[in-house]
């Protein structure tokens, strides 16, 4: 489980970097109370940033990202959330469903639905509520408060006090690499322990699994090949300038569009009514990354062509394929191979970004 955790926490990280990014929006109306102004939001509320934090009441869904989020006020709807540290303050309220993922999740406070949580440590306080049941993906669970329905945990541990009583007013359902023992009156149901195997594979079911996976990525290779050289030929002499003539240039462009694509398409998704924009972006900038490693390929393929005076599509094609297997095997490389992909990737996705700015200049 620890690769899981250390991936969750690159993730974390990733959306942390972006979180200064996000944008709140919201329709608002005040009402006024003996000792403060409530402001009640009439919509779904977008917010994001270092330190996020929902005081008011919210008449729809909250969607939030930052490096803390904290609940304080009052949701009707579902809340989305992503976090470093989360928390459902002793005087938040959500009748809705909690989906979240961060690194550390506190509820003090009351929840009408459900809670999915995936992270490293969720911690149930004895003043916590939980109406319906908790899903949860985690290292380490702390439950001291109530959850009037089921639990169903993938877990390192649970931590219940010593003296806990109807912590889980309906069944425990829980997976773990051992088994746990639990107060006698903490639990009102059934628990189901369910051990948590780590399948080993064997020789056979690896080497299986590299032909699929080679026969996969090279049959894609192969399509796009011979559509680029039987459709698309001015195509292939493009990302081949753009490799050769213009190697940095292609690169920068490669790890800005990286970076700054996904970036985009969670702003387009953030404003609410541009989603399908951000869809199609996202769809496209993954299809791009899927045939970056054909791209690379056309551009070797059409430079040795270019450098051995070969004119024959055959040879061509078979310069892309060849060059498709050497780069493909070359990410195998322990170690080096993950920094290989990644390098395909990039500077595929530059070059094929680059191939339309030299079109641009011919016309």
């Amino acid at each position: 489980m620890k690769r899981i955790y250390k991936f969750i926490i690159l993730m974390l990280a990733f959306f942390l970097f972006l979180s200064p990014l996000c944008i709140a929006s919201n329709n608002q109306s005040v009402k006024s109370t003996k000792n403060e102004t409530i402001k009640v939001f009439n919509t779904d509320l977008y917010l994001g940033g270092q330190d996020v934090v929902v005081n008011d009441a919210v008449n729809g869904n909250v969607f939030a990202f930052g490096s803390t989020v904290t609940i304080k006020g009052e949701v009707l709807g579902d809340v989305f959330l992503l976090a470093k540290s989360l928390t459902i303050d002793e005087s938040a309220t959500v009748h809705g469903n909690i989906f979240a993922f961060a690194n550390d999740m506190t509820v003090k406070g009351k929840v009408n639905y459900d809670i999915y949580f995936l992270g490293q440590d969720f911690e149930l306080t004895d003043s916590a509520y939980i109406n319906r049941d908790i899903r949860l993906f985690v290292a380490t669970a702390k439950l001291y408060g109530s959850i009037k329905k089921d639990a169903f945990l993938f877990v390192d541990s649970i931590l219940m006090a010593d003296n806990a009583k109807d912590i889980i007013g309906g069944n425990l359902h829980y997976t773990s690499d051992k088994e746990f023992t639990f107060p006698e009156k903490a639990i009102m149901g059934s628990v189901t322990y369910t051990p948590y195997q780590v399948h080993t594979a064997t020789t056979g079911e690896i080497i299986l699994k590299y032909v699929k996976q080679f026969i996969s990525d090279m049959s894609l290779a192969i399509v796009v090949i011979l559509l680029a050289v039987f459709l698309a030929p001015k195509f292939i002499e493009k990302v081949n300038y753009a490799l050769m003539k213009r190697p940095f240039l292609s690169s920068g462009i490669g790890v800005l569009a990286f970076v700054l694509v996904p970036v985009l398409a969670i702003l387009l998704l953030f404003t609410g009514f541009l989603t399908s924009l951000a869809v199609v972006l996202a769809v496209l900038y993954g299809l791009i990354l899927a045939i970056s490693l054909s791209i690379f390929s056309l551009a070797i393929a059409k430079s040795l062509a270019d450098k051995w005076n070969v004119t024959s599509k055959g040879k061509l094609i078979l310069f892309a394929f060849l060059s498709a297997v050497v780069l493909w095997i070359a990410k195998l490389v322990p170690i080096l191979g993950t920094y290989v992909s990644l390098f395909i990737h990039v500077v595929g996705l530059g070059i094929f970004l680059t191939s339309f700015m030299k079109a641009k200049e011919k016309n």
